[in-house]
């Protein structure tokens, strides 16, 4: 009976742990979340990056004075580009993207008085 008690303990607080680990892209993007909890969703188009910053409970995180870089890896084609902070919690780059299914992509981005972080995404 033990046993059981505490296989359905473990089993219940398990699940409550990861209740909120679901990254749900907001805007049909890619989503990472950096080891402080805050997510990036990478969204990319043949002229534009835009990248959606949010906590770890999804609510917006400001962007106003923050800076980064993204790097695109696409078969042997890399390409870097500098980030600019865009409306409420956006960062934005334009150009010319080859971004296919399954490029890797590397956002390195800072907010003001934080360190920088860094997440990995694939480009779906």
């Amino acid at each position: 009976m033990k046993k059981l008690l505490i296989a359905a303990s473990i089993a219940l607080c398990s699940g409550l742990a990861l209740a909120d680990g679901v990254l749900k892209p907001q805007q049909g993007g890619v989503m990472a979340e950096a080891k402080s909890g805050n997510r990036v969703e990478l969204v990319v188009s043949a002229d534009m990056l835009m990248v959606y910053l949010s906590d770890h409970s999804n609510k917006p995180v400001e962007s106003k004075g923050a800076s980064g870089e993204v790097t695109l890896l696409s078969g042997s084609e890399k390409t870097t580009t500098k980030l600019t902070a865009g409306n409420a919690n956006t960062l934005m780059a334009h150009g010319k993207f080859n971004a296919a299914a399954g490029s890797k992509a590397i956002v390195k981005f800072t907010l003001p008085g934080k360190t920088e972080e860094q997440v990995r995404l694939t480009v779906k």
